[in-house]
């Protein structure tokens, strides 16, 4: 097994952290804030992509500590996806239950949906089924298990025919899929079809490449803090592409600009993890902190549970009667210190004693 990467552990938090900071600035009808000419609230907005930042992670970390197994093999690929299975599902079928339950408790005791409810979930088609999704951010835990099914093709093959022509199959045809869908209904592909693996395949293949860069030590000596600079204005502009006034430039064909977008992001993001991996200074270290470590190993129960927490914490800031951007800060950060004894246990009790299930290197 690779140990354990602790700039990623940083990464996981500021991803978990911006779609916090996100749903709870929503909450509050997305107040603006000006600083001068500049706008604090859409400047922050880069919060609503910590989704694209975990598929990066994702596609890296799926490649990058898998692809080092001798021979994958048909038989890995039934482990594999038993792995990810026994690591994702406890924390989240728990959290399914107790979505339902809420549910049932704020519509007067009565939910209709619980029997399909239940199925999507434990079936992974909450970014299919979206209508019978308990939590609309669960959406991301379809479109993991749709890369999940892909990713050992690529780790199968790229022995046979090689890392270029397999990663270029899988991805390229999922991205020309993403075009064709954009050519042939335009305008009328609604958010069901560009939240699957054809739209998002881009960021986790852009993750791939950062994992591949690494393992064969692909090593970037001179500029970096320009080259870091450089990734995140990438990112941004990414982000830019998918906002609403970015989208309206072509009424037509705007999921082609958010294909774009996707594709900006995916790109800014990897190169922002591959730098962060590899440096031995300042920004290793400040992801590598106690702090960002601790929160990052929770990443996933974090985020599974916010959705619960946040209108709770927003309750309470409600009754200061906060304006602007304070209320949707101080929510964020109530939120923090509820959502950490939460998420450590449900890490403790659902997820750490499944992390073992399954290693490929047990036979």
């Amino acid at each position: 097994m690779r140990p354990r990467i602790q700039a990623l552990d940083g990464l996981r938090f500021i991803a978990a952290l911006g779609v916090l900071w996100i749903h709870s600035w929503g909450y509050f009808g997305n107040p603006r804030y000006y600083i001068g000419v500049l706008e604090l609230g859409s400047i922050l907005g880069i919060g609503r992509n910590g989704v694209d930042l975990f598929f990066v992670i994702s596609g890296f970390c799926m490649y990058f500590f898998y692809a080092g197994h001798a021979a994958f093999s048909y038989r890995d690929f039934r482990r594999f996806i038993f792995k990810r299975w026994a690591r994702l599902s406890p924390a989240f079928y728990a959290a399914t239950v107790i979505y339902l339950i809420v549910s049932w408790i704020n519509n007067h005791h009565q939910y209709a949906n619980v029997i399909p409810a239940l199925l999507t979930s434990m079936l992974y088609l909450n970014s299919v089924l979206s209508q019978f999704s308990i939590a609309s951010h669960l959406w991301t835990l379809g479109v993991e298990w749709q890369f999940y099914l892909l990713i050992p093709f690529i780790l199968i093959y790229q022995r046979t025919l090689g890392f270029k022509k397999i990663f270029l199959l899988v991805f390229g045809t999922l991205f020309l899929l993403a075009i064709v869908s954009v050519l042939i209904f335009r305008n009328n592909i609604a958010d069901i079809l560009t939240d699957q693996i054809f739209f998002r395949g881009i960021e986790f293949g852009c993750g791939v490449i950062a994992a591949r860069l690494l393992l064969k030590n692909y090593s970037l000596v001179k500029n970096r803090f320009w080259i870091f600079l450089l990734f995140i204005v990438v990112a941004y502009c990414g982000r830019i592409l998918i906002s609403d006034a970015a989208m309206s430039l072509s009424p037509r064909y705007h999921n082609m600009i958010k294909l774009s977008g996707f594709t900006l992001m995916g790109a800014g993001f990897a190169g922002i993890l591959y730098l962060a991996i590899t440096s031995e200074k300042w920004l290793n270290k400040a992801l590598s902190n106690r702090v960002f470590k601790t929160m990052g190993k929770i990443s996933y129960s974090f985020y599974l549970w916010h959705a619960l927490v946040i209108p709770v914490c927003a309750g309470w800031v409600v009754r200061l009667e906060l304006s602007g951007i304070m209320a949707p800060v101080l929510t964020t950060l109530l939120a923090c210190l509820v959502l950490y004894p939460i998420s450590y246990l449900s890490y403790k009790f659902l997820e750490k004693p499944f992390l073992s299930v399954g290693n490929l290197t047990t036979r």
